[in-house]
């Protein structure tokens, strides 16, 4: 401790304070306010002090001062144990009643003391008890340079009260000039002055000290030319009416009227929250007619705040600002017996590593208020407030999580270990806030390893997840020609997903980075990595383990205290098959419906944090602020997702759950396909794959070589090992297990691909990045361009060139790594539902088709399938631009029909219709082709696959019967519609009687057929009726109108017509 203080009165002597701006005068003295019953201030408090100079004082401005009287009752006072200077900077001594005695540097101001502490702030963890004793401070007033006669001194003060105004119909805020009177038969003058300019209308001459509050500072004399946030003043010439001598004029110290902060200068740590101190020196008005409960709701005086400079720049898919604020829609109110309040202002959480502090300016200014008669609170500006933000994310610099290939996990520490486990998994989830990511392990190599096939990620009531596999099995996995998407965003701020071609990133609100993406071998996610946050730090749980900086306790299981073994803390986090409750693979996850509530701390608050506009609002009363003060509130967190220019494909908001609320009988064409996840029957929840022999030839010496060959070759290696501090020694052991379990080495691109994502994504959280250049680059390109120009997946194939971590593809070539070639038509695409378009369901003007894409130019080449009265009318093709909305789906607008068409179909209404549509890439070579039917399902029923088609009766259901039903079904059907039961009866009888002598062994089978080269025919009757049924045919019942459908497709050079053919007889 001794040598500690010795270090401190060392730092005291070398510090060039001197150099520092004059810190009377200075704005850079941090002021503040010290209770009066106190009296003293704790060392430990000037820590975060933004400026080395300290003005203590007490809530009504009178200053405080380094007393030899310690009222301190807490800690090891430290007190006055010298002479304070008279004028200028001195060193003086204070006496510890614990450690030994020091020395601070006192500066005398006209008024008022200041003290040096950046060397106590330096070493305050030395002192966390000590404590600094205070007093007020008793000067006597200021006076005229040229005093002469002290007899008629007087130390006039400026104070300010809450009276009547002169016709006592109200009250206001006055000024007071207070003074000792002068013994004897004495008059004053008193003159008024603000902001050091002399106020003409409010001097007052020769008035009597039992008159003086005739010379109050009244608004009347004031509000015309002044707005408060000034300085006032009085000064008081005593004058000896016996004798005739007059007094010299003495004026009181500047009293400052309006509301001001405790210090012009914060500073807080990104994510953690302080307070601003806020004080009103002049009282608010409120007509005194008013009850105390009108008064209360009526009487409140509003100020708002705004940020100038903070438009919210959106860096990374996260807000850029300098500060939030915590439960206060960017508003302060005053109530009307209020003399102080605060403000809780939080460091905004940016995502990234700051190479220098950020600054923001808050703005505070009052509204008009109708209870305000006097009209001295309009529009008054509080002095402005200078808050630092101090970075906080170098904390959580490299700290990511990863599950990768089969599956290697990595915790947010740095801990490495396999999973070998098939099933849902929990991999992340914050304690306190409604953040979770799920992940779906299925047996990729029979016996020997399991696979990542889905994520899911959840934040608040909204849901995003891509899935690979259509069941977990522990032997063989089905898994989807594409990845099936769900998506259910039902706000806007939970969320921001991007995507790019086989890769996704999701942006919590916290700031928190999950990436994945999908193998470029098969259909598996071949990466998954979740960046850390500042809202993570000491909050996760999870196969991610706890961020702390302690790899020691990364195996915590769930509702654990203690680190356990891998398989004990793997099997804790396990969902159980199929839960309702747990899952968010489910159909209807139980979670989404359901309030947070697994934060294990019961004082942990739903927070809410606010940022407000960069321009000053419309000086209006309104109890609202946030609206009218266009206020972004509702955010869990001191951060903000956003949108971004740098995507290909940005999510657009939609809440699955909310659409199939709507009540609407037409839904949007935006359909996909999703199917309910299954596990296989034999599916064992106990599996554990360890392999332990080599396969296919290889052996560990071999593997070994050709992995750290593989990372050798990729330039992406050594630039991030060099620049971001990405070392490759584990991803390359990943690799050699990889070649172990699989005998191949098929997935040592998504490894690389794990190792580039994890360099790209924190590259990107490096500020510096953006604004220092490279040394080594002749084309002045920042670090962030070297380091993204080779991370390009595959380095782009040999076919094009590496911009920001994007392939720019040579001619001919396509793909997020330009393997593919534009020649080359799409192939193994399919419509949703089965190729069926329902137009009472469905507006059917565009459709979503599903596929692997390779280049965002998508042409779609429709063939028009008509019908008319005899057949076949004219078809046409028609080409248009397909939007690709990712890798594996694109949407495309169905052609207007023309009206020579229009007018061939108007004889048979509501029929089936459709496209052949075809696909490419150049516009010149079209690939396989896939049908899209359009028909109306309450009156048609159509299999796609088979090329049958239905007629469905209105009211009745279909118009057919299979080949075992009589005729007395169809008669009874058509007299139900008509008749009453004893009506029925009657009918009935007679039309048997009827068909017996027309109809013998007749059939009435549905009028629908399918006419193709490569099926069996039906045979027609002379009048063209298609008959179905199995070859038992019957003649056709000449009240009902004969159909034929002309369906005609042209599929591998085949025609398949479909003939309609309504004719009434």
């Amino acid at each position: 401790m001794i040598l500690g203080l010795a270090v401190l009165l060392l730092l005291q002597e070398s510090h060039g304070f001197h150099n520092d701006p004059e810190p009377c005068t200075s704005e850079n003295t941090s002021t503040v306010i010290i209770s009066e019953e106190v009296s003293c201030i704790k060392v430990h408090e000037l820590s975060n002090m933004s400026y080395f100079w300290l003005r203590p004082q007490l809530p009504d401005g009178r200053p405080l001062v380094l007393s030899d009287e310690c009222a301190c009752t807490f800690g090891c006072p430290s007190y006055l144990n010298d002479t304070l200077p008279a004028n200028g900077t001195e060193k003086i001594k204070l006496f510890s009643t614990c450690y030994s005695p020091w020395r601070m540097m006192v500066r005398k101001c006209d008024g008022f003391y200041v003290f040096y502490v950046d060397s106590i702030t330096h070493f305050y963890s030395e002192f966390r008890q000590e404590t600094i004793c205070l007093a007020p401070y008793q000067e006597s007033c200021k006076k005229s340079k040229n005093s002469t006669d002290s007899d008629l001194h007087v130390c006039p003060e400026v104070r300010s009260f809450h009276e009547e105004t002169e016709d006592g119909l109200t009250m206001e805020a006055v000024f007071k000039c207070l003074f000792q009177p002068v013994p004897g038969n004495i008059e004053y003058d008193v003159d008024w002055y603000i902001d050091g300019t002399l106020v003409n209308n409010a001097r007052f001459s020769r008035v009597s000290y039992s008159n003086i509050n005739d010379t109050v500072l009244r608004p009347r004399h004031w509000t015309n030319n002044f707005t408060m946030s000034f300085q006032v003043s009085c000064a008081v010439q005593a004058n000896d009416m016996s004798s005739g001598t007059e007094g010299d004029f003495h004026e009181s110290y500047t009293y400052f009227a309006g509301v001001k902060s405790d210090r012009i200068q914060y500073s807080v740590i990104e994510g953690e929250t302080i307070q601003i101190g806020l004080q009103a020196t002049v009282p608010f008005s409120c007509p005194p007619v008013l009850s105390d409960a009108m008064k209360a709701s009526h009487c409140n005086f509003q100020f708002y705040i705004w940020t100038p400079g903070e438009e919210g720049k959106c860096v990374n898919g996260q807000i850029s600002n300098g500060v939030a604020f915590k439960d206060n829609p960017c508003g302060i109110v005053f109530g009307y017996k209020d003399r102080r309040t605060s403000l809780s202002v939080t460091g905004y959480i940016d995502g990234l590593v700051n190479f220098r502090e950020r600054r923001s300016i808050l703005k505070v200014a009052s509204t008009r208020n109708p209870m305000d008669s006097s009209g001295i609170w309009n529009g008054v500006n509080i002095p402005d407030i200078t808050v630092i933000v101090k970075d906080k994310d170098v904390l959580v610099s490299g700290k990511f999580c990863a599950s990768y290939t089969d599956p290697h996990q990595r915790t947010f520490d740095g801990k490495y270990f396999s999973n070998q486990r098939a099933g849902e998994f929990l991999l992340y989830r914050h304690k306190t806030l409604p953040y979770t990511v799920h992940v779906l392990y299925s047996a990729c190599i029979w016996g020997r390893a399991t696979c990542n096939c889905g994520i899911a990620i959840r934040s608040g009531g909204s849901l995003f997840s891509v899935r690979t596999c259509k069941e977990v099995s522990t032997t063989w996995t089905k898994t989807f020609q594409v990845p099936e998407e769900k998506s259910e965003i039902c706000n806007e701020n939970d969320l921001r997903i991007q995507k790019y071609w086989r890769y996704y990133t999701v942006t919590f609100p916290s700031g928190t980075v999950v990436s994945f993406s999908v193998s470029w071998w098969s259909s598996w996610v071949g990466s998954i990595r979740i960046r850390a946050s500042v809202s993570d730090i000491g909050n996760t749980e999870g196969l991610c383990g706890l961020v702390n900086d302690d790899v020691t306790d990364d195996f915590l299981p769930k509702n654990g205290h203690s680190a356990t073994d891998i398989d004990r803390f793997a099997e804790s986090w396990r969902i159980p098959m199929n839960s309702a409750d747990d899952s968010l693979f489910v159909e209807n996850p139980k979670i989404l419906s359901e309030s947070f509530s697994y934060t294990i701390d019961d004082n942990t608050d739903n927070e809410n944090y606010c940022t407000c506009p960069s321009d000053e609002p419309v000086n209006s009363y309104s109890p609202d602020f946030e609206t009218r003060n266009q206020a972004h509130c509702n955010q869990t967190t001191p951060s903000s997702v956003c949108g971004s220019q740098v995507s290909m494909v940005t999510h657009t908001p939609s809440c699955g759950s909310a659409l199939r609320r709507r009540k609407r009988s037409i839904e949007p064409d935006d359909v996909v396909d999703t199917t309910v996840l299954t596990y296989a029957t034999d599916f064992d929840e106990t599996a554990v794959f360890n392999v332990s022999d080599w396969i296919n030839g290889w052996n560990a010496t071999s593997a070994r070589k050709f992995c750290e060959d593989a990372f050798a070759f990729d330039p992406a290696v050594e630039t991030c090992n060099d620049l971001v501090n990405i070392s490759s020694g584990s991803y390359i052991d990943s690799c050699v297990e990889d070649i172990k379990m699989s005998g191949n080495t098929t997935w040592v691109e998504d490894t690389l691909d794990t190792l580039k994502g994890a360099c790209l994504t924190e590259a990107q959280k490096q500020e510096v990045f953006y604004t220092n250049s490279s040394s080594n680059s002749t084309e002045e390109l920042s670090i962030i361009q070297l380091i993204t120009a080779k991370l390009c997946p595959a380095n782009c194939s040999g076919n094009g060139e590496c911009r920001e971590a994007v392939c720019s593809c040579n001619d001919g070539f396509i793909g997020s790594d330009c393997s593919a070639r534009k020649s080359m038509p799409p192939t193994e695409f399919s419509l949703p539902s089965g190729g069926i378009c329902d137009t009472s369901k469905r507006l059917c003007q565009r459709t979503n088709i599903a596929g692997t894409f390779y280049s965002e130019e998508v042409f779609a080449r429709f063939t028009y399938i008509q019908v008319g009265e005899t057949g076949f009318a004219d078809n046409f093709t028609v080409t248009k631009n397909a939007t690709l909305r990712h890798f594996n789906l694109i949407t495309v607008s169905l052609p207007e029909i023309p009206e020579s068409s229009r007018r061939l179909r108007r004889s048979v209404m509501d029929g089936v219709n459709g496209w052949n549509i075809t696909l490419s890439y150049d516009g010149l070579t079209f690939g396989d082709q896939v049908t899209l039917l359009v028909y109306n399902s309450q009156k048609y029923s159509c299999e796609t696959q088979t090329l049958t088609c239905q007629k469905l009766k209105i009211g009745t259901g279909i118009d057919s019967l299979s080949s075992k039903s009589g005729p007395s079904g169809h008669l009874a059907a058509i007299a139900g519609v008509v008749c009453g039961v004893v009506v029925i009866v009657t009918l009935m009888i007679i039309i048997i009687l009827v068909k017996k002598k027309r109809i013998p062994n007749g059939r009435n089978q549905a009028v629908i057929g399918i006419q193709r080269d490569d099926i069996k025919q039906t045979p027609t009757s002379d009048t063209g009726f298609v008959l179905g049924g199995n070859g038992d045919y019957g003649p056709i019942i000449s009240s009902l109108p004969p159909i034929q459908y002309v369906y005609q497709q042209k599929r591998a050079g085949t025609d398949i017509s479909l003939h309609f053919d309504d004719k009434e007889n």
